[in-house]
């Protein structure tokens, strides 16, 4: 009778107590896309600028100046948790507009992420958050 007292307390806090799951971390694409809601005024995203930050990954991206050329970067973040997003992005309708403009041109998009693979691209606007 003891014994079996015994097993069932002790299965019980085995399931009540859990083991804490430590945060994986991985790099994916995040794309700032014009069907995002980005770019409301027009163009597409030419240039990104700000921070991607996670659980213990305080820094996983950050950028005091422009990334040029595409809407698109890749960041270390922690999978399966929330990652937050804030970037400003410029957008821009020739392929060679000029950097000197950006200031004017920026709007910022702010989100929170939580990817669960390696390489996963996940599209973040002023819409919302989607997933591949």
């Amino acid at each position: 009778m003891l014994l079996a007292v015994g097993m069932a307390i002790s299965l019980g806090a085995f399931g009540v107590s859990g083991k804490a799951e430590a945060a994986t971390y991985a790099y994916v694409y995040i794309s700032f896309p014009t069907w995002m809601g980005n770019c409301p005024g027009g163009g597409s995203v030419r240039a990104i600028n700000g921070s991607v930050t996670g659980q213990n990954t305080p820094n996983s991206w950050n950028l005091n100046e422009w990334d040029m050329g595409d809407d698109l970067i890749y960041a270390r973040v922690a999978l399966k948790k929330p990652n937050k997003v804030s970037v400003g992005v410029w957008c821009g309708k020739a392929a060679r507009s000029r950097p000197g403009i950006l200031a004017r041109a920026a709007h910022s998009v702010s989100n929170t992420i939580t990817p669960t693979r390696a390489n996963q691209t996940v599209w973040v606007g002023n819409r919302g958050v989607r997933y591949n």
